[in-house]
């Protein structure tokens, strides 16, 4: 009776294990694979898509006539090549407009064709609509019904360490997800990178390729913190990532957009300066100034808004909103973060006393309208 009521006690702590126990195991390392990751991946690539610029580009070919080559050896002739590029962008509103990196668009003067690919298998062909040429960003737009749209977050409030997937068209592979973490915030390039100032950049270790420009760079709660712009490699060659990538904030994404939302277009702000230079040691000598470090103020429009607001010709620019101003190209660098209709204060060096005075951004005149 004892050995009975035992094997009946052994049985019945089995059975839930015998009839339960292996699908209860799967389940839970089916619920263990569907992490953060996953679920911000499935919330924002649906709005991720691939874009190629097609464009005709002016090359020179050899003559293929017999009689040129003949008494002109090795002429060439000029001509247009097609050409292809390809990167990402993010669907930001239901209207069909869609962010990107302007050097994506590249060719912004003489597209042939944008076309426009999404996760779900639909294809188009896009408009471009405008730049904001100073954080190279773009905006192209598609005629499509039910498009999904991202989710923008808020880049002021990205803590460094969290999570960071990097979505895009990396090699025009197709949708490529990688993943990393925030490595830092507020990144600035005093220097332009070609045409273009990179300023509060948003810095990850997120594998970042050669075609995952203007795609997003989302958080673990699927949320576009930024737009994934380029790489840092530490030599002269950009092909591969080596884990310091840099992504524009979806906050300064975002005032573009509202731009283009509102007027139709980028309205470009004029501060009315037209040259700063650099301090040189002469300078500093003859201005008696603490250091070179600022731009001098070497030209403005008249009635414009820099000579309205009091600024003249030879003050020493230090500051703009508090930020220093270590040379021209930092002075323009944070001049051109503001829109039409903002207002900034400068803080100058003028007969060895420091002023201020503040500039209100108007849109930028023609440039017949200026000199008028």
């Amino acid at each position: 009776m004892e050995r009975t009521l035992l094997f009946f006690l052994h049985f019945c702590f089995a059975l839930p294990l015998l009839l339960g126990g292996p699908a209860s195991g799967a389940d839970e390392i089916a619920q263990s694979r569907r992490t953060a990751v996953v679920k911000a991946v499935e919330l924002a690539q649906p709005s991720v898509v691939s874009i190629h610029v097609t464009y005709r580009q002016q090359v020179l070919y050899r003559s293929r006539d017999p009689f040129i080559d003949f008494f002109f050896p090795y002429t060439l002739i000029p001509g247009e090549q097609e050409r292809t590029s390809s990167g990402s962008g993010l669907i930001v509103s239901k209207s069909g407009y869609i962010l990107t990196n302007d050097h994506v668009v590249g060719a912004r003067d003489n597209p042939y064709k944008i076309a426009v690919s999404l996760p779900d298998g639909r294809n188009y062909t896009a408009k471009y609509i405008d730049t904001y040429i100073s954080y190279d960003l773009a905006i192209l737009k598609v005629e499509a019904p039910d498009l999904p749209v991202a989710r923008p977050g808020n880049s002021d409030d990205i803590l460094v360490g969290e999570w960071a997937v990097a979505i895009g068209n990396p090699f025009d592979l197709g949708p490529t997800v990688s993943v990393g973490v925030i490595s830092a915030v507020n990144r600035d390039f005093a220097e332009p990178q070609g045409a273009y100032y990179y300023r509060d950049m948003i810095q990850t270790d997120a594998p970042i390729n050669p075609g995952n420009s203007g795609g997003p760079l989302v958080n673990a709660l699927g949320e576009v913190m930024g737009l994934n712009s380029f790489i840092y490699t530490g030599s002269e060659y950009s092909i591969g990532s080596i884990g310091i990538g840099f992504a524009i904030p979806i906050n300064t994404a975002r005032s573009f957009l509202q731009e283009i939302e509102r007027h139709g277009r980028v309205r470009r702000p004029w501060s009315g300066i037209l040259r700063l230079r650099p301090l040189t040691d002469a300078l500093v000598r003859y201005l008696d100034l603490p250091s070179a470090e600022g731009a001098l103020v070497y030209q403005l429009a008249p009635d414009s808004p820099a000579a309205l607001a009091g600024l003249q010709r030879g003050d020493v620019l230090t500051q703009i909103d508090g930020e220093k101003v270590r040379s021209p190209e930092e002075g323009w660098s944070l001049l051109q973060g503001f829109q039409v209709g903002q207002s900034c204060t400068l803080t100058l060096l003028r007969n060895g006393k420091t002023r201020t005075c503040r500039l209100s951004l108007a849109e930028m005149p023609s440039a017949r309208q200026r000199w008028d």
